[in-house]
């Protein structure tokens, strides 16, 4: 795979995982590189094991949307069951000193 294929399979991968985020029910991750980490990742095994219809740039796109929305569907699943939650201020509580 040349390095221009694997940078717009990048880019591709974070568009189509604004775009599922947007539509799922999960909110967006905190994290950018979250958004395009499990599409990119499902894109490349989708690209591996199951190359089916027309290539723009080196790779089928048709794989790769349905690949990204897969790989969405599986965070926001990850997500969703380890339940995460943000801790909004820091407990302030004076420790006894030991000694």
């Amino acid at each position: 795979m040349e390095f221009v294929t694997w940078l717009f399979m990048l880019a591709f991968a974070y568009g189509l995982g604004l775009f599922w985020y947007d539509l799922l029910p999960g909110k967006l991750p905190e994290m950018p590189w979250r958004v395009a980490a499990y599409p990119f990742a499902l894109m490349v095994l989708a690209e591996t094991f199951v190359p089916i219809g027309p290539t723009f740039q080196g790779f089928h796109p048709g794989d790769a949307v349905v690949a990204s929305l897969i790989g969405v569907i599986i965070d926001w699943l990850i997500t969703y069951f380890r339940h995460p939650q943000a801790i909004e201020t820091l407990e302030l509580r004076a420790q006894p000193a030991h000694g």
